[in-house]
């Protein structure tokens, strides 16, 4: 007798209706998630108040350590403070953000608009306003919802059906249990819920290629019934990155006072980074090659080419340069400072065998950054390195101290007058070249001091191509807002 496949799906309920499900290890984890999620939806107020929690506003100073970017290679990090909003409006998917100070060389007072499917970006120190191309809500407002215990726990509400129940633990002698939380983007998050109070206390993720990074909530109080944490904390592999005190928290307030645009800004339409390699040849044998915001210079010399910058990707502008017709050896690859999205190539320069090459104090870094530190070919740039063969000329300067790094390298060819450098000159892909910050003001002093006769310039994480004149015309550019750094 044949048996219809809705029968036997029928059949199937009714067996699975008369025999429990076994108690099996995944669904002891969902079960007890899910107990989980309902005693922290009651200690955030309860589950009406979460759902009418609409918009959330909050101002605070941050306290940041610039882990893996500070002016020297290792702890202790430089250590600074900012001034910071962020507001979101969860139903009509509004996220803005302000940031105000000064770290690494740079001076900023930015705003971010998103309002559903449109972005802007607000430079008040360029006095611009530059379209966002394809604005992600979920990716802009992901940072402030992983820094908002009621904010996650809401999401738990609605995502509960992927959370688990990975265990339980002691943190500060109490003990907490550990679910997990999918979030739209990003990686999964690890939330640590203390048994009594049912708050949160602590979330991780792994981040690559940067590591582990902890979020510590503490000092609650109660916004419209609903806890908060005044105090922030986040590390990175264990070391602090950033303190974050809360100054004031606002909830279910229209955010239309944060969203205008400043009317008497210049307008900018923003060019998405391109997401494919691309290879250009800025002058006879220099090539620029790159994608996104990540670029990197080859320079053939004869019989092999010299790589300058390691920022991602270098393995994919390697392949994409000789698909273009420069199929020679890397021999040499010239690392332009150690923080670490400038070091993220070494292992694939390493894997071509070339010899890299760096100052002596930031060996150490750049061994670890390696597969294999300890046999990876160094050369140590002391003041000036020459590269000469088959009359090509590659001369490499270390031009600090900046204010960004105790040491930086920049490649320029005399012959064409093309300049590499990283981090110090802001050259944005669409719109006006913004004012000098103190970076490019060491940068062309620099120019200057050595004689260099600068045409073009090359940077590390842009594609556009700019020109001496753009360098000189943003030094003389007076910013529209003055930027201290916060006391």
């Amino acid at each position: 007798m044949r048996i219809s496949l809705c029968a036997a799906f029928a059949a199937g309920l009714a067996l699975s209706a008369a025999a429990p499900a076994e108690d099996t290890i995944p669904l002891r984890a969902v079960n007890k998630a899910g107990e989980v999620i309902d005693a922290a939806i009651e200690a955030y107020g309860g589950a009406e108040a979460l759902q009418n929690l609409r918009t959330v506003a909050r101002k605070s100073t941050f306290t940041t350590w610039a882990t893996n970017q500070s002016r020297k290679p290792g702890p202790p990090w430089d250590e600074g403070t900012q001034e910071n909003f962020q507001a979101v409006d969860l139903e009509d998917r509004i996220y803005v953000t302000e940031n105000s100070g000064v770290a690494g060389g740079f001076e900023f007072s930015t705003r971010q608009v998103i309002e559903g499917d449109k972005g802007w970006n607000i430079s008040y120190r360029a006095g611009s306003v530059t379209t966002i191309p394809n604005p992600d809500f979920n990716t802009s407002s992901g940072p402030l919802i992983r820094i908002t215990a009621p904010l996650l726990v809401k999401q738990l509400m609605q995502r509960r059906q992927t959370s688990h129940w990975l265990g339980e633990t002691e943190l500060n002698g109490r003990p907490h249990d550990i679910i997990t939380l999918v979030m739209e983007v990003g990686p999964a998050l690890s939330l640590y819920f203390d048994r009594e109070t049912h708050l949160l206390s602590r979330s991780e993720r792994v981040l690559p290629p940067f590591g582990q990074v902890d979020y510590r909530f503490s000092g609650y109080q109660e916004i419209g019934g609903i806890p908060f944490a005044k105090d922030f904390k986040l590390y990175l592999n264990d070391q602090p990155n950033l303190y974050i005190d809360f100054a004031s928290t606002r909830i279910n307030q229209p955010l239309d006072q944060y969203t205008a645009l400043p009317a008497d800004f210049e307008m900018v339409e923003g060019v998405a980074p391109a997401t494919e390699v691309s290879v250009k040849e800025i002058a006879e044998g220099v090539f620029q090659a790159g994608s996104g915001t990540a670029y990197g210079m080859f320079v053939d010399m004869g019989d092999y080419v010299v790589a300058v910058g390691a920022t991602a990707g270098v393995a994919d502008r390697i392949r994409k340069l000789r698909e273009a017709g420069v199929d020679k050896p890397i021999r040499y690859a010239v690392l332009t400072h150690h923080h670490n999205d400038h070091l993220a190539g070494v292992p694939d320069y390493e894997a071509e065998g070339a010899t890299l090459f760096t100052v002596r104090e930031n060996e150490a870094v750049v061994r670890a950054n390696a597969s294999n530190g300890d046999a990876l070919k160094l050369q140590f740039v002391k003041d000036r390195y020459v590269f000469d063969s088959n009359g090509h000329r590659l001369e490499i300067y270390d031009i600090g101290p900046t204010p960004h790094v105790e040491h930086l390298l920049v490649a320029y060819l005399p012959a064409t007058g093309v300049l590499f450098e990283a981090d110090h000159f802001a050259n944005p892909t669409a719109g006006s070249i913004p004012p000098a910050q103190p970076n490019t003001r060491r940068l062309a002093e620099a120019i200057d001091q050595l004689g260099l006769n600068v045409k073009t310039i090359i940077g590390a994480h842009s594609p556009r191509i700019a020109s001496i004149g753009d360098l000189r015309a943003s030094l003389a550019l007076q910013p529209r807002v003055e930027i201290t750094a916060a006391p």
